[in-house]
């Protein structure tokens, strides 16, 4: 029960990996609130517990304040924030050429403006809390500069660079620390990512000839690596990306 008493608000948390983490922390004590832009309330339900549905939209900030009170009214505060909504599942492998404008504004609006949002509107509970933490979610791809996503790939890589951003300005600006941290899947089979075939057919057949590990991601993976930078255990650790892959990025 290493988060127990403390609140955790989560993004895109209603599936996925997202809900992968949100029930890992559960079990862990947490109070949890599931920040999606549909399906919440239905995945807090389906929960139980200690854990509250907010359907949030990261894009905006007025949505994320909204989903931030609501989770102080419930649980008095706010200890950890998961910036886990993004786009990804869908994408298909496009030239950079035939990527539309529109496409990449949406994709960095949800990927890269959504973590500054969310950040935003729950500093105030974080800057009173004890034991405050932000876990942002980026990706392996970052790191391999895969071709013919570069919309998505550059998304990635600004969430790296903003957790180091974020680590230094509030390590300055936050009497009580607030850790900020990011972690960095490979192709992990949730539910969503299995569910679109051609997608998952192709990144899995790309992800399981270059994994050291032999056997593919799951969410829980994911989660677990969440779970211990928001804990007591990762609290000397800030400014960092863990990549959690199976060994993709350091076979290369």
């Amino acid at each position: 029960m290493k988060l127990q008493g403390r609140t955790a608000l989560i993004t895109g948390a209603a599936t996925g990996i997202g809900r992968s983490i949100a029930e890992l922390f559960q079990k862990e004590g947490a109070n949890v609130v599931i920040a999606d832009i549909q399906g919440a309330a239905a995945a807090a339900a389906e929960m139980g517990g200690a854990t509250l549905g907010v359907e949030a939209n990261v894009t905006s900030k007025e949505s994320m304040a909204a989903a931030a009170a609501a989770a102080e009214e419930k649980f008095g505060g706010i200890d950890i924030l998961v910036n886990n909504a993004g786009i990804f599942t869908g994408l298909n492998y496009t030239p950079m050429e035939a990527i539309s404008v529109d496409d990449w504004r949406k994709l960095m609006d949800v990927n890269v403006m959504g973590p500054w949002i969310c950040a935003t509107a729950c500093l105030p509970a974080l800057r009173k809390s004890a034991n405050a933490r932000i876990v942002n979610i980026a990706s392996v791809i970052a790191h391999l500069g895969i071709p013919m996503m570069l919309h998505y790939v550059s998304s990635k890589g600004a969430v790296a660079a903003m957790t180091r951003a974020m680590a230094r300005e509030l390590a300055m600006t936050t009497e009580n620390g607030v850790l900020v941290n990011s972690v960095s899947p490979g192709y992990t089979h949730s539910d969503n990512a299995k569910a679109n075939t051609d997608q998952h057919a192709a990144f899995e057949g790309v992800a399981s000839s270059m994994r050291l590990i032999k056997r593919s991601a799951e969410p829980l993976d994911i989660a677990k690596t969440v779970a211990f930078l928001a804990s007591d255990e990762g609290g000397y650790i800030t400014g960092q990306n863990i990549v959690v892959d199976g060994g993709i990025f350091f076979s290369q």
